[in-house]
């Protein structure tokens, strides 16, 4: 069923994530955006696996149970699609035209694509011309299995999906590329999002995506490693872990005996050494010409973010300026729900895919 032609739709950016499900509406205000509603549930278990809805039936009440508890009234979604097999790669080219390029890009797109280009949706977009008769294109892949999953589930919950967009380009729309104080401006920024059970890296140098990966940490990794060393229930391990304070661990004076953070600390360690490895591979690329440069400042995000200390942590460890940013973090953004939003650390791909339709309209 299509939607009314004569009817505005109305928009929900809905992030469906392997550890939660997160619902967000938007309104304009002014020069900004008013964060009306905003819903989480569960996700069920082992509904999603590897980005793909295995259980359409289960996510589709999910998103039901979730608009219904947050009084959504939505006709239209927008929604997000990350993971190892999400391919986001700046290429260089020789120039042609646009036309042109649609009916080769398959064939470019090849070239980056792990899996079959027949089973995938490619995407590009021309960022600028460069030298030798050159251009450099943005090229973005992603498995038909994961997009039209995705699709159904939303579709199952009454849902037309509007946009499908990648989960990088939405927490960067939220979080900096609609920040009035452009305090990031001109950087080569890396946003690390850390999320349930994954970690979506990306890096954008001046304004440009120069690259994007899926690290395969996230948050529930270190519950569960005080859920099982210390024999607690999941909420306990939750809260627990919600109580540990990072910055201990990035003073110069020995740390007070801390057993809880003792056992995440080494899981934490393993990754911040994959961001590094990534960001060393981004440095690499980077003096061999094809553009970019060294990232001034880490920005960390997502539900995972929220640990106390984390961004300390990641600046001692990494030695490059690590802040936490939320959606809320952004002067734009203001919350007019019901309870206490926080910073937003775990809505900025939500709020990012609920912006999507206005900032389409500008």
């Amino acid at each position: 069923m299509g939607l009314n032609p004569f009817k505005k739709p109305s928009y929900v950016g809905i992030d469906i994530g392997h550890h939660a499900i997160k619902a967000v509406q938007i309104d304009r205000a002014g020069q900004g955006w008013k964060i009306s509603r905003v819903g989480w549930v569960r996700t069920p278990d082992d509904a999603v696996k590897e980005g793909v809805v295995i259980d359409t039936a289960a996510v589709a009440a999910a998103i039901r149970q979730v608009m219904r508890e947050s009084h959504m009234a939505a006709t239209a979604a927008c929604i997000a699609v990350a993971g190892g097999s999400v391919v986001v790669r700046n290429v260089r080219i020789p120039k042609m035209p646009e036309a042109t390029l649609r009916k080769s890009i398959k064939y470019e797109a090849g070239r980056y694509v792990p899996s079959s280009v027949e089973d995938s949706y490619i995407e590009f977009e021309i960022m600028g011309e460069a030298d030798d008769n050159q251009m450099d294109v943005l090229i973005v892949a992603a498995p038909k299995e994961i997009v039209e999953s995705r699709t159904k589930a939303c579709e199952a919950a009454g849902l037309e999906v509007e946009v499908v967009d990648v989960e990088a380009f939405a927490s960067y729309r939220c979080l900096l590329e609609s920040d009035p104080s452009n305090a990031y401006q001109g950087q080569t920024i890396a946003i690390v999002d850390i999320g349930g059970s994954t970690t979506s890296m990306s890096v954008i140098s001046q304004g440009t995506f120069a690259m994007a990966r899926s690290l395969s940490q996230g948050g529930q990794t270190w519950t569960d490693a005080l859920k099982n060393y210390f024999r607690l229930s999941e909420d306990d391990a939750e809260s627990g872990k919600a109580q540990l304070d990072l910055s201990e661990l990035a003073g110069d004076e020995a740390p007070k005996e801390n057993p809880p953070l003792r056992v995440v600390q080494p899981l934490i360690d393993d990754l911040i050494r994959e961001v590094r490895r990534s960001l060393n591979y981004f440095q690499s690329q980077a003096q061999e010409g094809t553009g970019g440069r060294a990232v001034d400042t880490v920005v960390l995000s997502g539900g995972a973010a929220k640990l106390p200390g984390l961004a300390e942590y990641f600046a001692h460890k990494l030695g490059i300026p690590t802040v936490s940013l939320g959606a809320l973090d952004n002067a734009r953004f203001s919350y007019a729900g019901p309870g206490e939003a926080g910073h937003g650390l775990d809505l900025a791909v939500a709020s990012g895919l609920a912006m999507r339709p206005s900032v389409k309209a500008a």
